[in-house]
């Protein structure tokens, strides 16, 4: 019959303990349209529209000193709102976001690795079926995290039945990311 010593479960658990702080461990800490945001701005035809999207998920597990973290994110494209009544009609149709054949977009990265004033995120945003790499900080901010980081909307193909030039509407789209930072990122 095997004896546990009360003490070596103490030092069991001691032991795990100091790991995770030496080790920095972070649990997965999920994000949603409730507690963050994901936002976009432009212009159209020389005016800067701005709006966000208000169904998305997503999960975030940051660095710790053995590995890298990661982050996920779906969005639902039929969400975005900007408050203009023709912009929002217009965003869902076949040459923008495309959403009766591409309902969703995510974001996957590759690595999350810490940086002097946050952590350096790279990985793939897909958008109508296309992925592409792209590579932001997430800065802190207070009790928060923080990203803008442009995208080539025609790299995407979207509006490029209508604007292939970019003359309409800016070819750069600003995506800004804000989300509560996870228990123990400082």
């Amino acid at each position: 019959m095997i004896q546990i010593n009360r003490f070596t479960v103490l030092h069991t658990i001691l032991a795990i303990a100091l790991w995770c702080v030496a080790s920095a461990c972070y649990a997965r800490f999920e994000i949603n349209n409730q507690n963050a945001s994901v936002a976009f701005s432009g212009e159209h035809a020389g005016m800067t529209f701005s709006g966000k999207f208000e169904q998305w998920t997503g999960s975030i597990i940051l660095p710790n000193a053995n590995d890298s973290g990661s982050i996920e994110t779906t969005f639902d494209l039929s969400s975005a709102k900007t408050g203009d009544f023709v912009y929002d009609e217009t965003l869902p149709e076949a040459d923008w976001f495309d959403v009766e054949n591409h309902p969703t977009g995510s974001f996957v990265s590759r690595s999350v690795t810490a940086a002097a004033d946050g952590f350096s995120v790279s990985g793939e945003l897909t958008l109508r079926g296309m992925s592409k790499p792209v590579k932001f900080t997430l800065k802190k901010d207070g009790g928060r995290l923080k990203a803008t980081l442009p995208i080539k909307r025609l790299d995407y193909n979207i509006g490029y039945d209508s604007d292939p030039q970019a003359e309409w509407v800016s070819e750069d789209i600003l995506l800004k990311i804000d989300v509560p930072a996870p228990p123990n990122s400082n």
